[in-house]
């Protein structure tokens, strides 16, 4: 019986031995360049992209198994040598502009860049205005009284003393 079980165990020793020596030579080979990356390298760049089917949800903070395999996709095309951009151009073509998280500088999408500005202008323009013609009026009015400032004295001085005498009662 101990024939038999060295018989079994020493091809199988053997195969273990050469299956343990191939799996550490293709993990060397397979792993220096990503060693290179680091998840941080990873989350600089998915920082810049955006869950293609999650609204308002950037790529690093989403939680979907979609986002995961994007962030992996990430990975091997840093250990590549891949550029930021390049990253960026291929997720575009897979999933459309809205990855970017905002809207392209071409075409129609300019008005998303410059209507907030000009709304802002010209609000600040008009409150600008505004202002300035409430206090203009205020000014004309302060020069208008003026010529009739001595009735109106006559009348105030009238109105102070009649409240002196009302307030002498609750003293």
């Amino acid at each position: 019986m101990t024939a038999r079980i060295r018989f079994l165990f020493l091809p199988v020793l053997a195969l273990l031995f050469l299956f343990g020596f191939a799996a550490s030579a293709i993990a060397q080979d397979g792993a220096s360049p990503a060693s290179t990356v680091s998840p941080n390298d990873v989350k600089e760049v998915s920082k810049q992209l955006w869950c293609p089917l999650c609204s308002g949800v950037r790529l690093d903070a989403c939680e979907l198994k979609a986002c995961e395999q994007m962030r992996d996709v990430i990975a091997v095309k840093l250990s590549e040598g891949d550029s930021d951009q390049e990253i960026k151009d291929y997720f575009v073509a897979q999933y459309g502009p809205q990855v970017l998280g905002e809207p392209p500088l071409e075409g129609f999408n300019w008005l998303a860049w410059i209507l907030p500005v000009v709304v802002m202008i010209g609000g600040g323009v008009f409150l600008w205005f505004r202002a300035r013609s409430m206090i203009g009026g205020r000014t004309q009015e302060a020069t208008a009284g003026a010529a009739t400032s001595s009735a109106a004295s006559d009348s105030e001085d009238e109105y102070g003393r009649k409240l002196d005498e009302e307030l002498k009662h609750y003293d």
